[in-house]
């Protein structure tokens, strides 16, 4: 008679862990509304019971899922282009940074960070309570970074005139890669763009930058696609 297969036991931070990572994938393929928790229990390989031990809710679990995200997205990486001193330099840094990191084909991104692009779909077509949680996160450390780089170029006089609002650039650039993540998501591009990904993310940067307001000359002082491949994620 063959072995009943159990649970291996692991310890309670562990195990918690463990049920955040297998709640991100459920919640990501059926949203906050098409995930019962017996689903959820069913994915970390616990019982029920024990998830509640864990989580006493549903809504608990899904709170606590929303502050690991955030840490998720901090690598290292990222961590160094955001002590960068704001700058136009670090402007030009940062907004590539960004783009070849949301440009990535779907096969190079790990499980995790395509459980939570997959989590923001759901959140934007439900109540918007994760994603909007997570907008907040990326307000303290990305958008500020950007905000201040930007006024940091227009005192270095790198600007032009422009009637789009300072604050309005950052977040507009951020949606841009957004979506461009988003037409990426399926595996197959949804919009062919006819280029290559080093292509894209040159195009991508200089389309952002300029909309920012920055000028062309100080974009050729600053860019250096080849170097900048190596603060690729």
């Amino acid at each position: 008679m063959a072995a009943k297969k159990t649970t291996p036991r692991l310890r309670g931070e562990d195990r918690r862990r463990a049920i955040l990572r297998a709640a991100l994938q459920v919640f990501a393929a059926t949203g906050f509304h098409g995930s019962t928790t017996k689903a959820l229990a069913k994915a970390a390989g616990v019982s029920e019971a024990l998830l509640f031990r864990h989580f006493p809710s549903k809504d608990h679990l899904y709170t606590a899922l929303q502050e690991e995200c955030c840490q998720l997205k901090t690598n290292e990486e990222s961590t160094r282009v955001l002590s960068l001193d704001p700058s136009t330099s670090t402007l030009v840094i940062m907004v590539h940074f960004l783009m070849a990191k949301m440009l990535r084909p779907p096969k190079s991104v790990d499980v995790v960070e395509q459980g939570l692009h997959r989590m923001m779909v759901h959140s934007f077509m439900e109540d918007g309570h994760f994603a909007r949680q997570f907008m907040d996160h990326l307000a303290h450390d990305l958008i500020a970074k950007l905000e201040a780089s930007v006024k940091a170029a227009g005192r270095a006089g790198d600007l032009v005139e422009s009637p789009v609002r300072l604050d309005l650039r950052a977040w507009f650039t951020e949606h841009l890669a957004a979506m461009l993540m988003l037409n990426q998501l399926p595996g197959q591009p949804v919009v062919d763009f006819a280029a290559t990904t080093p292509t894209q993310v040159e195009q991508a940067t200089w389309f952002a930058l300029l909309g920012m307001g920055l000028k062309s000359e100080a974009i050729r002082r600053y860019y250096n696609p080849k170097a900048f491949a190596l603060l690729q994620p």
